[in-house]
C-alpha cells in the first residue's frame, strides 16, 4: 500500500491537486503551505454556510444545522463586537463542559479575531484564576459549574465581562448567552491576520503550572487540511490497493463523530471539530463519557467515527450490552494520549 500511497499523495499536493503544495514567506522564512487553504479561521466557518440544513451539533434532544449554528454565531459575534467592544488581538475565555454552545462561542470569537482561551473545565477555583491571570480575556463565557468555580475570585478581574451559558437562574453582573442569541444579528466585517492566535489551550501542568500554547489562524487551517488530506490519501490508495473504487470526496457519506473528550483540548477542539466542520459532518456530545450511552448513540445517530483515549474503544468492545446494538455505522475507533494496545489494532 506504501507504493499507492505515495502515488495518490503526489496525485493531490500535485500541480492542480486539491491539495497543491506552495511556498509562503513568514517572517522572511520560506514555508510550506496548502495553495487552496482558506486564509485563516473565520473563513474556514464561513465557507461551512453552503451546508445548510444538514445536522451539526447533537447534544441530548437538541439539534442544530449548519444555518441554525450559522445565525447563533453571526449573533454572538455581533453582541461581542457592539456590546462588548472585542478588537482582533482581545482574548475571550470558554470554561464549561462540551455544551454546543462551546463551540458556538469558539467560532464567534476566532471569527472576529479573537483568540479563543479554553479553560480546563476541572480546574478549581485557584487554577481557574492563574488561567485568567495569564491569559488576560476580555470576555469569560461559562456554563453554571465553571461560573460557581469562578465567583471566590471575581474581584479579581473587575474588568472582565462574564457571560453565563445554561444558567439555572439570573445571576448580577453575569449576561445570560441566551439574551445574546435572542437579540440576532449580522456577522461582523473583520479582517484576520492569518498570524495572528486562533486560540489558547493549556497544558496539563504535570511539573508546574500549565502553560499556554498559542496556535495561529495559519496553523489552524493547516491542521485541519492535513487531516483532511491524510484521510482521504489514506482511504484512496488502500481502495486502490484492493482493487476497488475509491469513493469520491463529492459523494462520500457524511461523517458523523461522536466528541468523546474535552473541548479545551486540540484532539476534540482542532483534530475532531474543525475537519468534521469543514466537511459537512454531524457531531455529537455527551453530557460525560458513558460507554454504554455511546452505544445507545452509535445506534441512534449512525455514528461513523470515534477518537478518543484508547480505554475508551474498549469500553466500547467489551461492555455487556453491545451486541444489542446495532454499531455497523462504525468505521473507525482510533485515538490517542496512551499507548493503544496490540489487540486493539486491526
Amino acid at each position: 500500500m506504501y507504493k499507492e500511497l505515495r502515488e495518490i499523495t503526489a496525485q493531490l499536493t500535485g500541480e492542480g491537486g486539491p491539495f497543491e503544495i506552495a511556498q509562503v514567506a513568514i517572517d522572511g522564512v520560506s514555508l510550506r503551505t496548502y495553495k487552496n487553504a482558506p486564509a485563516d479561521m473565520r473563513q474556514v466557518w464561513l465557507g461551512t454556510a453552503g451546508h445548510g440544513d444538514a445536522d451539526y451539533l447533537v447534544y441530548e434532544e437538541e439539534r442544530l444545522t449548519y444555518a441554525e449554528s450559522h445565525q447563533l454565531v453571526a449573533a454572538a459575534a455581533r453582541n461581542l463586537v457592539d456590546r462588548f467592544g472585542v478588537k482582533p488581538g482581545d482574548r475571550i475565555a470558554v470554561a464549561m463542559r462540551n455544551y454546543p454552545e462551546w463551540v458556538l462561542s469558539y467560532w464567534a470569537a476566532i471569527s472576529v479575531g479573537a483568540s479563543g482561551v479554553g479553560m480546563n473545565a476541572w480546574w478549581v477555583t485557584d487554577e481557574m484564576a492563574y488561567g485568567l491571570e495569564d491569559s488576560a480575556p476580555k470576555i469569560l463565557i461559562c456554563d453554571q459549574d465553571r461560573l460557581k468555580t469562578f465567583m471566590p475570585v471575581r474581584d479579581q478581574f473587575p474588568d472582565m465581562k462574564i457571560v453565563g451559558v445554561r444558567l439555572a437562574e439570573p445571576v448580577e453582573g453575569v449576561v445570560d448567552y441566551a439574551e445574546l442569541r435572542a437579540q440576532g444579528g449580522d456577522m461582523p466585517d473583520v479582517v484576520v491576520d492569518p498570524d495572528d492566535d486562533a486560540c489558547i489551550f493549556y497544558t496539563s501542568g504535570t511539573t508546574g503550572r500549565p502553560k499556554g500554547a498559542q496556535l495561529t489562524h495559519r496553523g489552524c487551517v493547516l491542521n485541519i487540511m492535513n487531516v483532511v488530506f491524510m484521510n482521504l490519501a489514506a482511504s484512496t490508495a488502500l481502495a486502490k490497493a484492493n482493487g476497488t473504487e475509491p469513493i469520491d470526496p463529492a459523494n462520500a457519506p457524511v461523517t458523523v463523530t461522536l466528541v468523546t473528550t474535552p473541548l479545551f483540548h486540540v484532539t476534540a477542539n482542532n483534530c475532531v471539530v474543525q475537519p468534521a466542520t469543514l466537511t459537512g459532518g454531524k457531531i455529537i456530545h455527551m453530557y460525560k463519557w458513558d460507554a454504554g450511552e455511546a452505544l445507545k448513540l452509535i445506534e441512534r445517530e449512525k455514528i461513523t467515527g470515534i477518537s478518543g483515549v484508547p480505554v475508551m474503544s474498549r469500553e466500547i468492545i467489551a461492555h455487556p450490552d453491545c451486541d444489542k446494538y446495532d454499531t455497523s455505522s462504525l468505521t473507525a475507533l482510533g485515538g490517542g494520549g496512551a499507548q493503544l494496545q496490540p489487540d486493539l489494532v486491526g
